[in-house]
């Protein structure tokens, strides 16, 4: 594997756990405005 192929790698599997991490704010929330508040500090870091 090469070091563009891991590359890659690396960005498919963050972008995998942070829609995860998403879809757990979404869950948890009480409404929509808090998931979106909570996803908006997520993005932020």
């Amino acid at each position: 594997m090469d070091e563009a192929n891991v590359g890659e790698l690396l960005k498919e599997t963050a972008e995998e756990n942070q829609t995860r991490k998403i879809l757990e704010i979404m869950n948890e929330s009480k409404d929509l405005e808090e998931a979106k508040e909570r996803v908006r500090d997520l993005l932020k870091k």
